[in-house]
């Protein structure tokens, strides 16, 4: 087994919004490395709707059996994501003491 690690290891091991249950709130922490145009055309889609750095988000409803779409609460507003697309966004745990 080779030391070193893949791209998609590396990316594993990264905590990302598609992660989350309902319930659980992050903190938008950045975006996940693009490989192809698709990708960057959806990060840059992400971050022109608001999920940038900084920025508190929260999982209201997932779809049942397979949790896919899932409904995010960014601000007031609620998007509808697929999960490999919230996989490109990077989190970090929200304050608890954030409502």
């Amino acid at each position: 087994m080779s030391a070193a690690l893949t791209d998609q290891s590396l990316q594993d091991e990264i905590p990302h919004l598609g992660l989350l249950r309902k319930g659980e709130r992050a903190v938008v922490r950045g975006f996940a490395h693009t490989h192809n145009a698709e990708q960057l055309a959806l990060k840059t889609r992400l971050l022109e709707l608001g999920f940038a750095p900084g920025e508190q988000i929260r999982v209201v409803a997932e779809s049942f059996p397979r949790r896919d779409p899932m409904a995010v609460k960014l601000g007031n507003t609620t998007f509808a994501l697929r999960r490999h697309e919230a996989a490109l966004i990077h989190i970090a745990p929200a304050d608890r003491s954030v409502a």
